[in-house]
């Protein structure tokens, strides 16, 4: 299978550091959060 795009659920720290680690190898990644405030703090570290 080759996939090319990952949908992370979770953007606490293990989810951002799966999408930060996903992007780097060159996927394209979506992060999807229930919590709006924690989608925020992690796009303000750049990790998403």
């Amino acid at each position: 299978m080759n996939y090319k795009n990952i949908t992370i659920a979770g953007s606490g720290v293990l989810g951002s550091q799966i999408a930060f680690q996903t992007a780097f190898k060159g996927f394209n990644v979506s992060v999807y959060d229930i919590n709006d405030e924690a989608l925020e703090r992690a796009k303000d570290k750049s990790l998403i």
